[in-house]
């Protein structure tokens, strides 16, 4: 019999709990496991290598390409790019590895030394 209490007051914690406020349920949220969170997410790469609106534009279309890719920008100055992304359908490393893939250094992750960058970029 204590079981079956201790069953049902377990299940009815569960069913109850959440960890999100109504704004975050309202701004179209994923749901896990009785948990919202924000669907859209904005992620920072550091990208010592660059340096022109060239080759931003370049790992952009790269990055395009990545299902889950909402938009990006970029700042020369710091080296940065900034990427947003749908969270249930892509994680940040997805973009780290793109961005590697494609011939340039992403915060830790080293330049693929095979890839191919076209003229003109690098």
């Amino acid at each position: 019999m204590k079981n079956i209490l201790l069953i049902t007051a377990a299940a009815s914690i569960l069913l109850c709990a959440g960890c999100a406020d109504k704004a975050e349920k309202e701004a179209k949220p994923t749901f896990l496991f009785w948990c919202f969170r924000k669907e859209i997410q904005q992620q920072n790469y550091h990208v010592p290598e660059l340096k022109t609106p060239a080759q931003a534009a370049y790992i952009q279309g790269r990055l395009k390409s990545i299902p889950g890719y909402v938009d990006s920008s970029w700042n020369l100055e710091n080296g940065l790019f900034t990427v947003s992304y749908k969270s249930s359908e892509v994680r940040t490393m997805n973009f780290e590895e793109a961005i590697a893939l494609s011939g340039f250094a992403a915060n830790n992750r080293p330049a693929n030394p095979k890839a191919k960058i076209p003229d003109g970029v690098k």
